[in-house]
């Protein structure tokens, strides 16, 4: 098609290809089960895995001056690393103090649920985003998401999900867990 039409396949294309600018409305509805979304209006195939944190993040990252600091794993991706520095950046906060990197214990690879769950509550006043990976890339933990979220949203915070290394390895369930939103990756365990 790029051969033939060049950038017009981009809205139409005569050899029965859907046009690329409406591919998402055939892949949309294949991830609905993957993700455990209630139907297809709750996915959106768009963009990388790094603008759509970035555009997630300025649709639900609303800090106040009390509510403002975003909760992660200390060994998250390093590209959401950057962007939760930018997004803190972005609306005025010094990273150093609105980031709150959770790291395991001494001596652990992995993070303990009921840590994070005390996290949450220790700084229930001042997170406005709790954001993980479903599953983190350097030790393999799948997170517990379902209870995080639940406490995340106990504590007034929004609660967003990198799941670029869970997508198509683990069973999710983002709609019945109440996840406000994800970002992920197709190229990963569904190529």
């Amino acid at each position: 098609a790029w051969k033939a039409k060049g950038i017009v396949a981009h809205h139409r294309r005569n050899d029965g290809g859907i046009p690329w600018t409406d591919f998402d409305v055939e892949v949309d509805p294949l991830l609905v089960p993957i993700l455990g979304a209630e139907d297809a209006s709750e996915v959106s195939i768009q963009n990388t895995l790094t603008i759509n944190l970035h555009t997630m993040f300025l649709a639900f990252y609303k800090p106040t001056a009390q509510r403002y600091k975003i909760l992660y794993e200390k060994k998250a991706f390093p590209s959401d690393i950057y962007g939760l520095q930018s997004q803190a950046k972005l609306h005025g906060f010094d990273p150093k103090d609105a980031l709150i990197p959770l790291a395991p214990r001494e001596g652990e690879y992995t993070l303990r649920t009921e840590d994070i769950l005390a996290k949450i509550q220790e700084e229930k006043d001042s997170i406005a985003i709790v954001f993980f990976a479903g599953v983190q890339f350097y030790t393999g933990q799948w997170f517990e998401m379902e209870k995080i979220t639940k406490a995340g949203h106990e504590i007034g915070a929004i609660v967003g999900w990198d799941l670029a290394h869970c997508t198509g390895n683990v069973p999710l369930k983002l709609h019945d867990w109440g996840v406000d939103f994800a970002i992920l990756c197709t190229y990963k365990y569904i190529n």
